[in-house]
């Protein structure tokens, strides 16, 4: 079956995502890898596979922060490094105690930063589909 050219560029333009764009869909694809885990039966290595994703991206956003050259302000670039703390702290919890209950911050967290990255759409505009 051939690809219509809507398709298709709808297909492009996910692709095309602006860095903002693409930090709010690593945050929700991490927040939705903890509640997964929380989900069903306990099943540890899912567990652990979703506290790994979330570290990394953390870890990435730790990196950027210490980067001098950042636009972002100071004070700005020091709460997020003081939230990632908090996340390293919970992560250690989690993964030496483990726990579903332990997840809850981290999805909060990441759901929250998700929300603010993500553009807000005027009224009266419709969001393509």
């Amino acid at each position: 079956m051939r690809q219509s050219p809507t398709d298709a560029y709808r297909q492009v333009n996910k692709l095309a995502l602006t860095p903002r764009a693409a930090e709010a869909e690593a945050f929700t694809k991490a927040a939705r890898l903890l509640h997964q885990a929380r989900q069903g039966a306990f099943d540890y290595a899912a567990y652990a596979a979703a506290l790994r994703f979330n570290q990394e991206l953390w870890t990435i956003i730790q990196a950027e922060q210490g980067n001098q050259e950042t636009a972002l302000p100071a004070d700005l670039r020091r709460d997020t490094l003081n939230l990632s703390l908090f996340v390293d702290k919970q992560t250690i919890k989690a993964l030496s105690h483990p726990a579903v209950g332990h997840l809850d911050s981290l999805i909060e967290i990441n759901r929250s930063i998700a929300r603010g990255l993500t553009p807000r759409i005027p009224a009266g505009i419709s969001q393509p589909a």
